[in-house]
């Protein structure tokens, strides 16, 4: 009777804890690779099941005594997606192991079945970690400013951008409607084909979320970082605007993905910006540990300079769209940027 309700119990267990997994692959990874690997495993965990006495297991269910019922029985407080995503792993590999040491003395095929079943929950728990961080590649990083965009044109800026190196685009709106705002946004996301073109809104949380874009940038007037992190979730990109290195340092602090540092030049789309010497920036690169990003009237005459000073990237906005996009972007990338 025991046996048989440590069964039952860890037979479900199993089985919420495979399904709220799949649905993490489905919604948060959306990796098709890790999605397959994950049905097979619970196809072929629902044969196990199918070849168990399952109404006799469940005619010893006895829910109402559990002494596991009560409301706060083993509750633990998790404080972000990547605790509630290991938490269900955790709860897979536990249970998978008491149902392999349970069929040792019933079913020996069945006790190897749901240990290589555990293994594999071991493999794909590092693969879905993995590709739940927050990747990025801030090397060539082009801010989309409201005055330089052409509705009209673009989704043909979108490709151009993606077809010529870059590896982050930011949507930039500060005096537009939001609806305006909205569209615009939406129909950047839908424009971007390469998973790893990771789509930036300037400020707007709110605008982020509703277009599913893949983060968020804040200036020091803008929203805490330590704020957006709350309301994005651990799987949002959240950059912070920085002019020294304490305003960098508070930023890393709070949890921002990278910083962007500037105006290191005079800038046609910030003309009233105050200045941060390449010697400042030089000195944010060294003492910060995530991504420095140099912005603020970069050319293709100035930005060797940012990179030789440590930046990991540079954005560039009035350079690339004054004149032929194509052409400007490609002066940038054929030094191998």
């Amino acid at each position: 009777m025991h046996w048989a309700q440590i069964l039952d119990v860890n037979l479900n267990r199993f089985n919420e804890s495979l399904k709220f997994i799949e649905d993490i692959i489905r919604f948060f990874t959306r990796d098709k690779h890790l999605l397959v690997k994950v049905r097979k495993m619970r196809i072929d965990f629902l044969k196990i099941k199918k070849a168990l006495p399952l109404t006799d297991i469940i005619r010893f269910r006895e829910s109402q005594h559990d002494l596991g019922r009560h409301a706060l029985f083993d509750i633990q407080i998790k404080k972000s997606s990547s605790d509630i995503i290991m938490a269900n792993f955790t709860r897979a590999k536990e249970s998978s192991r008491m149902l392999e040491e349970i069929f040792k003395s019933q079913n020996a095929q069945a006790s190897k079945k749901m240990k290589e079943i555990r293994f594999r929950i071991y493999d794909l728990e590092k693969d879905v970690l993995q590709s739940l961080k927050r990747k990025f590649t801030p090397r060539l990083y082009a801010i989309i400013d409201e005055k330089y965009i052409k509705p009209n044109r673009l989704r043909e800026s979108v490709t151009i951008l993606e077809d010529n190196g870059a590896t982050m685009i930011q949507l930039r709106i500060k005096t537009l409607s939001d609806r305006k705002f909205f569209n615009y946004a939406l129909k950047i996301k839908k424009a971007i084909r390469d998973p790893k073109t990771k789509f930036i809104i300037n400020n707007r949380t709110d605008i982020a979320l509703a277009c599913h874009a893949d983060g968020v940038h804040l200036g020091q007037h803008d929203m805490p970082v330590k704020m957006a992190r709350n309301l994005l979730g651990e799987e949002y990109i959240v950059g912070a605007s920085a002019h020294n290195i304490k305003e960098a340092r508070l930023a890393e602090a709070q949890g921002a993905d990278y910083i962007g540092v500037g105006s290191l030049f005079k800038t046609k789309t910030k003309p009233d910006a105050h200045l941060c010497s390449l010697s400042v920036f030089k000195s944010i690169c060294k003492n910060i540990t995530i991504p420095v990003v140099g912005i603020g009237g970069i050319t293709n005459k100035n930005y060797r300079a940012v990179l030789r000073a440590g930046a990991s990237g540079i954005a560039v906005c009035s350079y690339l769209f004054e004149g032929d996009l194509r052409k400007n972007i490609r002066s940038l990338t054929r030094g191998k940027l």
